[in-house]
């Protein structure tokens, strides 16, 4: 079976139309045409059956059927060209949340240095949603990824390394720095500055706002915690973060939820059930959660 077949038939299902399809593959229609041909051959079956009245293609089940697979075949052959390539480079992409990254790396970034390891990283930040999407299409080796729950996932290896709660941060000119709990029904009213979708801490303080039954008044979104930070130092509103983001070395007062239903900040590392770890990989891994793993993270 030719993998090219596979390719065509894929783009004539999305197209619906042979012409349209040769157009989106670069290739001459007959070309289109055998290659559906062969597949119909080799399965003994017949995969399009055309509507001349919306002059389209309309697939047939067994159509449908082969699509799913060769879906899968065509993914399948995608990741394993991209691990073979990595392989090959002897580098280890490392995805990292920007939370993460700016409050763990560090962490292990000695002990890298010290191992020599930090000169096989290359490391790609983006958020979790974005990196685990990464790890299963081969774009990224290792990911350290931020959840509200424990990643489930039966295409990786997830292994647990720290959770944290979540707090409110207020500069120490706001008043509510004479406080050190609150409930979060107590700060109806309050300019909210918050991370935006890029990370889980939208959908946290949307836990928390529909426990509480009290909705957020949000003036600012950013996706630079930095500025959410320098924002709030400066009270123009009130921030919401995982108190693994909060330094002892920022200008902040930070404030513990008493609500009882909060999220919880899980932080894992993650890869590929399917990947044939290198021994770089391994030490990375290793250092990760000997390094970050414990009472203090």
């Amino acid at each position: 079976m030719n993998i090219k077949d596979l390719e065509y038939f894929v783009t004539v299902f999305d197209e619906k139309n042979f012409s349209n399809a040769a157009i989106q593959k670069n290739v001459s229609q007959p070309t289109i045409t055998l290659a559906i041909k062969r597949l119909e051959n080799e399965f003994g079956t017949v995969l399009f059956l055309r509507d001349h009245s919306h002059q389209r293609l309309e697939p047939t089940r067994q159509g449908q059927q082969l699509l799913v697979h060769a879906r899968k075949m065509l993914a399948e052959l995608d990741l394993a060209k991209k691990e073979l390539t990595q392989i090959e480079s002897g580098k280890v992409r490392l995805g990292l949340p920007p939370i993460i990254g700016n409050y763990y790396f560090p962490k292990i970034s000695p002990a890298l240095f010290r191992s020599q390891l930090i000169n096989k990283i290359d490391t790609i930040e983006a958020g979790s949603a974005v990196l685990r999407q990464n790890l299963t299409k081969g774009d990224v080796d290792i990911a350290l990824l931020g959840s509200l729950s424990p990643v489930i996932d039966q295409t990786l290896k997830v292994d647990l390394f720290a959770k944290s709660k979540f707090k409110i941060i207020v500069s120490n000119k706001n008043p509510l720095a004479q406080k050190d709990t609150i409930n979060f029904i107590d700060l109806k009213g309050e300019n909210f500055i918050v991370l935006d979708k890029g990370f889980v801490h939208e959908k946290a303080l949307k836990e928390v706002s529909r426990h509480a039954h009290c909705r957020p008044k949000v003036v600012y979104l950013t996706s630079d915690i930095h500025i959410l930070k320098s924002l709030v130092a400066e009270n123009v509103g009130i921030g919401f973060l995982t108190e693994s983001a909060i330094a002892r070395t920022d200008q902040l007062h930070s404030l513990i939820l008493l609500d009882k239903e909060q999220p919880t900040f899980y932080m894992s590392t993650a890869y590929r059930k399917s990947k044939i770890l290198s021994y770089d990989e391994k030490s990375i891994l290793d250092l990760v959660q000997k390094e970050l793993t414990g009472p203090d993270n």
